[in-house]
Order: C-alpha cells, then structure tokens, then sequence
C-alpha cells in the first residue's frame, strides 16, 4: 500500500496522451509543467515530442508535492507500463542520470505555494537506490553525442520525489520493469564547461529524449 504524506491533498492537474493503442512494451514518459514563474519546462518539451511514437504515453506532472505519486500510482494500477521515463530541470550543461532518491522534501515552496518537510512516503526507507543500470545508460547516451552524467543529487524538490516514488512502484507492480529519472538542462540554458552542452534548444531535448526512451526500453 502506498501512504502519500502530501501537503494539502491537491489534486492532479496534468495531461495523459498516447499514441494508440498500447503495446505488449508500454512506455510511460514524463515532464514537468513551468515552476519558478518560468514559461516553460524542458522536460516537457522532451515529453510531449514522444506523444506520436508508438507504445509510448506521455504525461505532464504538476509541480506539486504529492502529485507524482498520486498520478503514476493510479496509472500503474489501471494501466501499467512496463517503463516510466521520467524528466525534470537541473544544472545547465549537462544531461544528468539520478542514482539516488531520499525520503525527504526540502524546504522549498511548490507552485501552489505550499512547503512541508513530511516525507515521501511516511514510513519508507530512507533512501531508494535506482535499479536500472545507470552506468550502462549513461554510457549508452554518451555515445549518441550527448553531454551525460550520472548524479547523487536529485535536488530534493518534485525530482527527487518522482525517482523515489517511481522505485517504490516498481516494487508494487510487477509489470513495471524499469524506471529511470534524468534532469535535462533548463530550457534556453548556456554553459562553457568542457564537454558540455553549450546552449539547451528544443531540438537538443527532443533528440535527448527519443534516445532515452530508445536506450531505457533495452536495459
């Protein structure tokens, strides 16, 4: 059972689109609508561009606390993918792999203008390792010419608690086979890092994402 400490019980307010009917391998892939007084997010730019790919969901989480749990739980239990790729907004530069998820939320208000320090999920462990083999998607990534890390610092706001939650669901689906949580460069980003990506444009993101998707499935 999955006990969501949340932080006011709001509800879902994203969009659920695919591209037909599901295949025997289902994607689910997610983003993240604009926080921040932003106009837009990468990660739903990457998102939304897989909307026509066959076997493939998309859907737009709202930068709310609770709300990543509630949404993919419930799809998960009507509909499970056998995969849930998931993005959100990081550091500029670089397209960065998340090894680790706590159970916990920083001090940092969502959208609705709401902070708690509840856990993720009350009682949980206090730190959910991901099982997909990382290094092996990175590397994959890496050679397809994009600027890719792995990190151990999924930032403690609705990124960290989507790559918490998802592992937990996993464990309560069994159909669900694989996650995977990636920050993109925010969009219109720039960075002079060697190796880096210089500027982040829609089309770096979209390119990103199809190969995620691609590379994710086969693991």
């Amino acid at each position: 059972m999955v006990q969501r400490q949340g932080a006011g019980g709001s509800a879902l307010q994203s969009g659920l689109s695919h591209s037909g009917d599901m295949m025997k391998d289902s994607v689910l892939v997610t983003g993240f609508e604009p926080f921040d007084g932003r106009s837009c997010n990468a990660s739903w730019i990457a998102a939304r561009s897989l909307a026509l790919t066959p076997g493939v969901r998309v859907l737009c989480l709202p930068v709310i606390w609770g709300a990543p749990l509630d949404a993919l739980h419930a799809i998960c239990s009507e509909d499970c993918p056998t995969t849930i790729v998931s993005m959100g907004e990081g550091r500029p530069g670089w397209f960065d792999i998340e090894t680790v998820a706590h159970n916990v939320r920083a001090d940092r208000a969502d959208n609705a203008g709401t902070v708690t320090r509840e856990p993720i999920i009350r009682g949980g462990p206090e730190r959910r390792s991901a099982t997909i083999d990382t290094q092996s998607l990175k590397g994959s990534l890496a050679a397809r010419g994009h600027p890719t890390r792995t990190s151990t610092d999924a930032g403690g706001f609705l990124c960290e608690e989507t790559l918490y939650s998802l592992e937990r669901l996993r464990e309560l689906h069994p159909k669900l086979q694989r996650v995977a949580f990636c920050h993109l460069p925010p969009a219109d980003s720039t960075c002079t890092e060697d190796g880096a990506l210089e500027r982040c444009t829609e089309d770096a993101v979209r390119s990103f994402a199809h190969d995620l998707v691609d590379v994710a499935r086969q693991l």
